[in-house]
């Protein structure tokens, strides 16, 4: 992944931003997004992998957000899907 940072990311495209939050914000309140922020950050060209938050391919004309996470792992969004979360987890209570 490059550090280049594109804002055409189309990603979750098939949801409006108020879905994406409620559909994300259940996910960190479930568990399956963490609630803590990435040891470090990597934008670059979508792979076609699944975006943790939205469950959607993450297309090669997309942004893809690789989030390397502090006690191991890395998870990978969509652009907008990142930024949602980013904004999300800090209001769903302590770190896991």
């Amino acid at each position: 992944m490059s550090g280049a940072n594109d804002s055409s990311d189309r990603g979750a495209t098939e949801m409006t931003d108020d879905a994406n939050v409620r559909r994300t914000r259940e996910k960190v309140l479930s568990g399956e997004l963490p609630k803590m922020d990435c040891r470090m950050t990597w934008y670059g060209p979508g792979r076609d992998g699944k975006c943790m938050a939205c469950d959607q391919a993450i297309g090669a004309h997309e942004v893809e957000v690789e989030c390397d996470l502090p006690n191991g792992g890395t998870i990978r969004f969509h652009q907008r899907c990142y930024t949602i979360w980013a904004e999300v987890w800090p209001s769903c209570g302590t770190a896991q």
